[in-house]
């Protein structure tokens, strides 16, 4: 009895990580904006659609993504899209946020998604990983808390995140982050895109420790985003396409030179297999997809 008992002791201590995570948080009510188009400009091919009152979550299924012929699993969304509109007022300290980020418990039990146990290192992990990842937002949490409290605390979860190196996270994507704000603020409305890039669609690195009940997730090599207004022509509106590897000189101190890292949408469209704009004409979206913009909007 008394070694059933220590079994049972044993395996509670190593499956811990992964119940407690699941039943840490759960999302707040998802009550949806009749004004927002999240992905107004139609992203292609949609996975595992999660919508959220700020944003929209495009979760990798059990699919082919490196093309070998076999199913497999990133643990990871493959774009998040999201509209942020103008804030006349001002926003404040941020509402609360959960300890733990909030899984799908149905997308976890199928060993699709992750729990936030996967992002919690371990003294051992973090001897072969000396690298710190982050659970970094694709929908920035500032910018859901234009929507509410509620919106806000549900950008905390796993199937809006992918693992981001911290002084990126901390660095140059958040001062991205807060010029998509302020061009929001400027211009009236701006829709955002982001996502990872796995190089040759290959997971080098993952992270999670599977022998203590944690999934494993793929850790991207570079991220993308696109930040689109309107312009006059409804046909035409203006885009800024960027890919950040996860490493770079200058990458936790400013000033930012975002420009060096602006691309085609044509580029980002080759790394990672999606098609945006699919809502344009074709000859409009093929001319506006082929061609990099130099500078940043104002």
């Amino acid at each position: 009895m008394k070694r059933l008992l220590q079994c049972c002791l044993l395996i509670l201590f190593i499956f811990s990580p992964f119940i407690n995570s699941a039943r840490a948080a759960k999302f707040k009510p998802i009550v949806l904006h009749p004004d927002y188009q999240h992905d107004k400009f139609v992203t292609l091919p949609k996975d595992i659609l999660r919508q959220f009152r700020a944003y929209l979550a495009s979760f990798d299924s059990e699919d082919d993504d490196d093309g070998d012929g076999e199913p497999d699993l990133w643990g990871i969304p493959h774009f998040v899209a999201y509209e942020i509109k103008r804030f006349p007022g001002t926003l404040g300290a941020g509402p609360e946020r959960p300890n733990n980020w909030i899984t799908d418990k149905k997308l976890a039990k199928a060993g699709i998604a992750p729990t936030d146990a996967t992002y919690s290192y371990s003294p051992a992990f973090r001897k072969t990983h000396p690298n710190w990842y982050d659970r970094g937002h694709l929908c920035m949490k500032e910018h859901a808390w234009r929507l509410g409290p509620n919106a806000d605390w549900n950008t905390h979860t796993v199937l809006n995140a992918v693992p981001q190196r911290h002084e990126f996270n901390a660095g140059i994507w958040l001062d991205l982050e807060n010029k998509t704000a302020e061009w929001a603020d400027e211009y009236g409305d701006v829709w955002i895109i982001a996502g990872p890039i796995i190089t040759n669609r290959t997971p080098r690195e993952w992270l999670g420790e599977p022998q203590k009940g944690e999934m494993k997730i793929a850790i991207p090599d570079a991220l993308f985003k696109i930040v689109i207004k309107e312009s006059d022509n409804p046909y035409r509106p203006d885009v800024l396409a960027f890919i950040y590897p996860q490493e770079g000189p200058g990458f936790n101190a400013g000033p930012f030179e975002h420009e060096r890292y602006l691309v085609s949408v044509d580029e980002i469209e080759a790394v990672t297999g999606l098609d945006f704009l699919t809502v344009l004409p074709d000859w409009e979206e093929e001319d506006i997809e082929s061609v990099a913009t130099a500078e940043l909007w104002q």
